[in-house]
C-alpha cells in the first residue's frame, strides 16, 4: 500500500532541506550575515508588513525568544525596522527597511535561479496550482493549535 502523505511529507522535507542548505551557502558567498531562517522572516515581512512579531514567530514555528534574537539582528544590519503595536503596546510590529526591500529582491532572484535548476526538464511542474494546495494547507496549520489531541 502506497502512502502518499509518507511521501509528500519526505520530499517536503527533501526540497525543504536542500533549499535550506544551499541557500545558506549562496548567503555566505554573497557575504549576507544572515541564515536562512533571517531570510525567511524578511521575506514574510515583505509579504505582510507591517506584521506582528508574535505572529511572525508562530507563522515560522520559532520560539520567541529566537524570534526576538533575530529582529534584534536583522535591525543592528539595518534590515527591519520595529515599532510598537498599537492594538497592543508589549508586541512589535515588524517592516523591512529600504535596504531590506533591497535584500529580499537579491534574494528572491536567487530563489528563482535556484528553482529553474532544479525543476526537471522533462516534468514541468504547475507552480500555481502547487502553490495554491499548500497555501490552503499552510493555512490549515496555522490555525490548527493542538496537533495531538486526537491522536
Amino acid at each position: 500500500m502506497e502512502d502518499y502523505i509518507l511521501d509528500f511529507t519526505t520530499n517536503l522535507a527533501i526540497l525543504h532541506r536542500q533549499f535550506q542548505r544551499d541557500m545558506n551557502q549562496i548567503l555566505e558567498a554573497d557575504q549576507v550575515p544572515i541564515n536562512i531562517t533571517e531570510f525567511y522572516l524578511l521575506v514574510l515581512v515583505s509579504e505582510a508588513s507591517p506584521i506582528n512579531q508574535r505572529m511572525a514567530a508562530r507563522t515560522l514555528a520559532v520560539d520567541e525568544g529566537l524570534m526576538t534574537r533575530m529582529v534584534r539582528h536583522l535591525v543592528h544590519l539595518s534590515l527591519l525596522v520595529k515599532t510598537d503595536d498599537p492594538a497592543e503596546r508589549r508586541n512589535k510590529q515588524l517592516a523591512l527597511t529600504t535596504k531590506g526591500k533591497q535584500l529580499v529582491t537579491r534574494a528572491i532572484e536567487v530563489l528563482h535561479h535556484w528553482w529553474q535548476h532544479v525543476t526537471p526538464n522533462d516534468a514541468p511542474v504547475d507552480f500555481q496550482t502547487l502553490t495554491e494546495q499548500l497555501q490552503q494547507l499552510s493555512v490549515q496549520v496555522l490555525n490548527f493549535d493542538h496537533p495531538f489531541d486526537d491522536l
